[in-house]
């Protein structure tokens, strides 16, 4: 018997509803607690959302000489410096417009109560900057990080293919804590005062440092010391060295190696990507 078409879709139906029904799927598993040991940090810095930029090289475009000053907003981006790019007067910030070049900062970021969150690359496509003994020496690009009540993040990282990066970094704050990573290249001075808050300077950089001065103001000398150039202590081959100068009259300050912080970075993004895609085989598959 052929039964009328409204009838065979009123026993679909039926037989449909007398399926059982699967329960829905559990929302996407997130992982909260972190896989790295709890780790002491100061209670002002603000670990800003930043993903992890696997290949800078092939988005950005070299700058130099940039000056940025915005009074109460957030300073976030990420900087290949090339201390040998020529940049034209007429793109020149006023700030730097009447320098000569040898006085000016590769990179100049400033504001008064927001955070400062630097990650800058350094490369130098003109080569070496000064001869010394036959030897080349690379330009020391100098970097400012300055902010009032904010807190500063300045992180200095290596380029592959680029010579070990030569630079001079000053971040400053009254009242922020100053979170600065440097490259494992880094040979020279570490100066770090805080009047009320704590200084940090990680074990690995401490194991390859002689410790000079301690306290409310630390100084040490990473790498292998020098002799001195005079009797009075003086030297002129300290321009050949990479410097941090850091202050905050009552912020912590804390200074660790860079690929400690690229390495936390690269395993956010594996963990976010695996909750990614554990979020859409459960809504697939109902695990």
């Amino acid at each position: 018997m052929i039964l009328p078409s409204d009838s065979t879709d009123d026993k679909l139906a039926d037989l449909a509803s007398s399926e059982p029904t699967t329960p829905d799927a559990p929302p996407p598993y997130t992982e909260t607690a972190s896989l790295e040991p709890p780790v002491e940090r100061p209670s002002d810095i603000t670990h800003l959302a930043t993903s992890y930029d696997v290949s800078p090289l092939l988005t950005q475009r070299p700058c130099n000489w940039v000056y940025a000053y915005i009074a109460n907003g957030l300073i976030q981006d990420q900087y290949i410096l090339d201390p040998s790019l020529k940049v034209p007067n007429a793109l020149l910030s006023d700030s730097v417009a009447g320098t000569h070049e040898s006085e000016r900062d590769a990179l100049n970021l400033r504001s008064q109560t927001a955070t400062i969150d630097a990650v800058a690359r350094i490369v130098d496509s003109g080569g070496s900057g000064v001869m010394r003994d036959g030897d080349a020496i690379p330009r020391r690009v100098k970097i400012v990080l300055r902010s009032n009540t904010g807190t500063i993040m300045g992180k200095i990282l290596s380029v592959d293919g680029s010579p070990p990066p030569k630079f001079h970094l000053t971040a400053t704050s009254n009242t922020g804590a100053l979170y600065i990573h440097i490259p494992r290249s880094f040979h020279g001075l570490i100066s770090a005062s805080s009047s009320t808050g704590s200084i940090h300077l990680c074990r690995e950089l401490m194991e390859n440092a002689m410790l000079t001065a301690d306290g409310h103001t630390k100084k040490c000398f990473v790498g292998n010391y020098p002799d001195v150039g005079d009797d009075r202590g003086n030297d002129e081959r300290n321009n050949e060295w990479d410097e941090l100068r850091l202050e905050s009259n009552h912020g912590a300050i804390v200074v660790e190696y860079a690929d400690q912080w690229e390495s936390k970075e690269r395993e956010k993004e594996a963990r976010r990507k695996m909750n990614e895609g554990k979020g859409l085989f459960g809504w697939l598959f109902g695990i």
